[in-house]
């Protein structure tokens, strides 16, 4: 009977366990940041994998809804929140007002709560100032009262989003002015010369001679100087003043499945099946139990273009894309991380037609493959490289001895078919999340890969 009511939608008996799970898939109000490369401090590269950042600084009804689920601990009487017949709420008019009078630890909370996490300084530097370096989150325009809320003019913080003409081309509100924003990083002023070039986590531990921790993006009191999405602060993780709040962020990868008619249904099935299982690697609602140390696997979003509203596999799968190809525009394709291509459609299996090989390899798809390429993606390929061969992209192609490749210079993944079809799909993965994220998968997900007493994997390069 519960199955059965669960399935015509009466209320669960967990209503904390479907509260969890709306708050892990619920991208809502975030915005697709795609990573890349920048210049940190003038002279350090950085490369920052992709994320989903909150468009608006937290909200007082969004901390509201977390302080009544069991955290009334993170609340105080500085809040602009009162607590009314067991409930807390924001005072009259300030439900749109980030939250402030928040320590870090409390951010920090509210973040895990969420199914989230705090930015670390280089996301938060990244989604503010983008490929282009802006100056300021808008652009290199000097600031005005028109684009933030800064300098002691208003003298409070405003609702979020009241500054439209200041937002970032993403999309994210109050990178400038508002309220500062808690970083997820202790503060080390010589950390830049020492970080690592991918995905810099932040200092182990705190500087001396006071732990503080980083924040960023200047509040309604500070000048000009601190509002740029360079300018860096610091303040005790403790310290909880009227001026600084957060955001929080997700970790990301977005992959386009490009499919073409014909396709063999078991490259399709092993691109969208390892990546999608990926996402699952995670400690929240207990899908795969890790190690406490063992780090999260990022969110893995698959979206499969197709050429025809449907598209026939070489025997009885049909699909209906998530897109058409014809409709993907430029800023759609900048969003990918990735594109992977099951290439195996030639006329002489399945439904004998060459179709899908001539969509695969046309002009559209080319472009879009060096778009990808060109933004820092990864292209990869089953079965046959024609796709990497027409779009020029530097690629070594896979043979009996090297059944997988992946070309590093390159970024491109060829394979010589379905039988090593799940092994290809890894290595995709392989060079979209860490060294540590995908150790963790491997470990947690011993089934996918055998062991000495079942199959061994063929291909020793994605271990």
């Amino acid at each position: 009977m519960a199955a059965l009511a669960l399935a015509v939608g009466a209320a669960p008996a967990d209503d904390d366990a479907v509260r969890r799970l709306q708050r892990e898939k619920d991208n809502s109000g975030m915005a697709f940041i795609r990573g890349g490369e920048f210049v940190r401090g003038g002279k350090h590269k950085t490369r920052v994998r992709s994320f989903y950042m909150d468009q608006h600084e937290v909200t007082n009804a969004q901390f509201c809804e977390f302080l009544s689920d069991g955290h009334a601990a993170c609340w105080n009487k500085e809040q602009e929140i009162e607590k009314k017949g067991g409930k807390f709420v924001p005072k009259p008019d300030k439900e749109r007002w980030p939250v402030y009078c928040v320590a870090w630890q409390e951010a920090d909370a509210y973040a895990k709560w969420a199914g989230k996490r705090l930015p670390t300084e280089a996301e938060w530097e990244w989604a503010a100032a983008g490929k282009e370096r802006r100056k300021f989150p808008w652009g290199n325009e000097d600031i005005t009262p028109e684009r933030a809320n800064y300098g002691g003019k208003i003298g409070h913080p405003m609702a979020v989003g009241s500054f439209p003409t200041g937002k970032t081309p993403d999309g994210l509100f109050d990178m400038s002015g508002n309220v500062a924003e808690w970083c997820r990083d202790w503060f080390d002023a010589g950390y830049y010369a020492k970080a690592p070039e991918d995905d810099p986590p932040g200092p182990e531990k705190a500087g001396e001679p006071k732990p503080r921790r980083v924040r960023r993006g200047g509040c309604f009191a500070m000048e000009p100087a601190d509002q740029t999405c360079a300018a860096r602060g610091a303040s005790a993780p403790n310290y909880r003043p009227k001026c600084i709040g957060f955001r929080c962020v997700r970790p990301a990868r977005r992959v386009l499945i490009l499919l073409g008619e014909n396709f063999e249904e078991i490259e399709f099935a092993a691109y969208s099946g390892v990546l999608s299982w990926a996402s699952h690697t995670r400690r929240s609602l207990n899908y795969v139990l890790l190690d406490p140390k063992a780090p999260e696997l990022p969110l893995i979003e698959v979206v499969v273009a197709g050429f025809d509203k449907e598209v026939h596999s070489m025997g009885a799968m049909h699909i209906r894309p998530d897109v058409l190809v014809r409709d993907l525009k430029d800023e759609d394709i900048d969003r990918f991380d990735a594109m992977a291509v099951p290439a195996c459609v030639g006329g002489g299996r399945g439904r004998h037609t060459y179709k899908g090989q001539a969509d695969l390899e046309s002009d559209r798809a080319v472009s879009i493959a060096r778009r990808v390429h060109a933004n820092g993606g990864i292209v990869s390929t089953m079965c046959e490289s024609g796709i990497l061969d027409k779009a020029k992209l530097p690629h070594r192609n896979a043979s009996a001895d090297e059944p997988v490749t992946f070309d590093e210079k390159g970024r491109t993944t060829t394979s010589v078919g379905s039988a090593v079809a799940a092994e290809t799909a890894c290595m995709l993965l392989k060079h979209l999340v860490s060294a540590d994220e995908y150790r963790t998968f491997r470990q947690n997900n011993p089934w996918l890969f055998g062991d000495k007493d079942q199959f061994p994997p063929r291909v020793d390069a994605v271990k």
